[in-house]
């Protein structure tokens, strides 16, 4: 904290910390944590963020505090409960025991991978709508009749089974926890635009028992309502100007962006006031007038000329759905891409752990590991791991001695592969075959001949990171792409060089965009956030149908 902030804190308070996109509220926050540890002790700070991307993102920064005091609330609370046993946890329990509303196994999921979600059984929504009226502290006697009728079975079936489910963990913790785990003498709050009021009302709670406390978030980048987040629980209770402190200059977004952004977020029907500085870059906005999501041909076309210069390129949609053609476009041009903010979504991220792991991509560069053209001063003979990597995904007739793949299984993993055990596993033609083709071969004959003795059903899998090999090199398996697609909400906190934005919306965000207020104010917030990721260039793509936020870039 600066010396002039940290003056004016004489007491129990809560301190309001805006941090506009690209303004550095991590590294601000990390800075606090560090000055807090040094004044109070390393064990008396606790800091509690939405996510648990964002509490990962505060570990990687080596605060000088106990691990365990990084994290989410949910998780703080989970730990002050005595790890009691989660009831989302036994979804396929009570979906037989109540197939009547039988949900899906992600519902109520905590991360924001959750958002990517869709109603796949008759009870998600009413779920959904229960915990999100739980969230924003409406009592159930407000809740619609058939909420309440799923709330009061639920309810019973967590009393008869011992258990709490997510909303719980912060409604009895507000009810029992009335001081932080660790009576910390400074909290901090990250993300808590995203707090919901229940979860805003155990914070503060706590931080009534500190010494003080940092709230930290930007309304204007709210993204979490569908689950119960308002701007009121953020901006509510007021606090005085001397408790406010907004960070002033962003490091990212440079002024053709930040004039755009600012001119659109002015729109919005409730928000706190605040100006930030833009980056020292002019920028540009400008429409791609070519193709949309459904056809995207054309707007990887226009972006090839940012990634020939080396720039990253994000693409952003509303939905995931909207993010299908893109992808498969890519697939089939062996263009590398991933989601570096979401890296559970397998499908945005086709080529992760390229160096270990049991991906099909893994699993190629397994087999190649005697080529010094794609591992260079890393080549050299496999061990029991690389050969258990590859060989699983093939067919033994005709290549494996009977009982090989159990033998490699039993290998200690780091044992090297001598000629002499190639002999006793392989078919002496096979294994001829397979050394003189990695010996000799092209790297192109080196894959087709892996591919050609796949089993079936891999051998889809290997399309693309055989293809991203082939048409790019061994280095793009290894090195991070330069392109990222995802969601909105997948990639909060990041950014890109350049951001494609589609403008277009889904039947439920039509909805929001033409119901007044606040609703529409969730699609606004939605945009801003596409916007802001941009440190160069934006670029306001096509919408593919009348579903779509005009974005007024000619």
């Amino acid at each position: 904290m600066t010396e002039s902030f940290e003056a004016s804190i004489d007491g129990p308070a809560e301190y309001r910390i805006f941090g506009p996109p690209g303004t550095g509220k991590t590294t601000w926050l990390s800075r606090q944590v560090q000055n807090a540890a040094e004044r109070f002790g390393s064990d008396r700070v606790l800091v509690t963020s939405f996510t648990r991307t964002a509490a990962a993102e505060l570990v990687g920064r080596h605060l000088p505090i106990p691990r365990q005091n990084i994290g989410t609330l949910h998780a703080h609370c989970y730990r002050a409960l005595g790890s009691p046993d989660i009831a989302e946890l036994k979804i396929d329990e009570w979906n037989k025991e109540h197939p009547q509303y039988a949900v899906s196994a992600t519902t109520g999921a905590l991360d924001e991978g959750a958002v990517d979600q869709t109603y796949q059984q008759p009870a998600d929504e009413l779920f959904s709508s229960m915990q999100s009226l739980r969230a924003r502290m409406i009592p159930p006697e407000a809740w619609p009749l058939s909420v309440q009728a799923v709330w009061n079975v639920w309810k019973q079936w967590k009393k008869d089974n011992g258990l709490l489910d997510f909303t719980d963990l912060i409604d009895v913790a507000l009810r029992d926890v009335r001081i932080a785990p660790g009576n910390p003498s400074v909290l901090i709050a990250d993300e808590a635009q995203d707090f919901s009021k229940l979860q805003l009302s155990l914070v503060r709670q706590w931080g009534r028992h500190t010494e003080y406390l940092l709230v930290a978030g930007d309304e204007d980048q709210l993204l979490y309502g569908w689950c119960g987040c308002t701007v009121d629980a953020f901006l509510n209770p007021p606090v005085p100007d001397s408790q406010k402190r907004v960070l002033r200059q962003s490091y990212r977004v440079p002024r053709a962006i930040h004039a755009f952004a600012t001119k659109w977020i002015q729109t919005l029907t409730v928000r706190e006031e605040k100006e930030y500085i833009a980056r020292d870059y002019d920028g540009e906005v400008r429409a791609c007038r070519n193709g949309h999501w459904r056809e995207p041909q054309a707007i990887l076309a226009d972006a090839e000329r940012y990634i020939a210069q080396g720039k990253t390129v994000m693409f952003l949609t509303s939905c995931s759905y909207m993010l299908e053609p893109l992808r498969d476009a890519l697939r089939a041009e062996g263009v590398p891409f991933h989601n570096p903010y979401r890296r559970s979504r397998g499908d945005w991220n086709p080529l992760r752990n390229a160096e270990a792991g049991n991906s099909t991509a893994a699993r190629l560069v397994a087999f190649l590991r005697p080529r010094e053209d794609v591992w260079g001063e890393r080549c050299g003979e496999w061990t029991a791991e690389d050969l258990r990597r590859w060989v699983e995904i093939v067919k033994s007739d005709g290549l494996l001695t009977r009982g090989a793949k159990g033998t490699i299984t039993g290998m200690p993993a780091d044992e090297p592969i001598t000629i002499e055990t190639l002999v006793s596993l392989f078919e002496p033609e096979a294994a001829d075959a397979m050394i003189s083709v990695l010996s000799h071969g092209t790297l192109e004959e080196c894959v087709r001949w892996l591919q050609d003795r796949m089993l079936a059903a891999k051998r889809k899998a290997a399309e693309y990171p055989a293809a991203v090999l082939l048409k790019h090199g061994p280095r793009a398996l290894f090195e991070k792409p330069q392109i990222i697609l995802g969601t909105i909400h997948s990639v909060k906190g990041g950014e890109a060089d350049v951001v494609y934005l589609f403008p277009d919306l889904s039947r439920a965000g039509m909805v929001e965009w033409s119901a007044p207020g606040e609703r529409r104010d969730s699609v606004i917030r939605q945009m801003y956030v596409g916007i802001t990721r941009a440190r160069e260039s934006l670029i306001l793509c096509q919408p593919a149908s009348a579903w779509h936020v005009p974005m007024g870039v000619q």
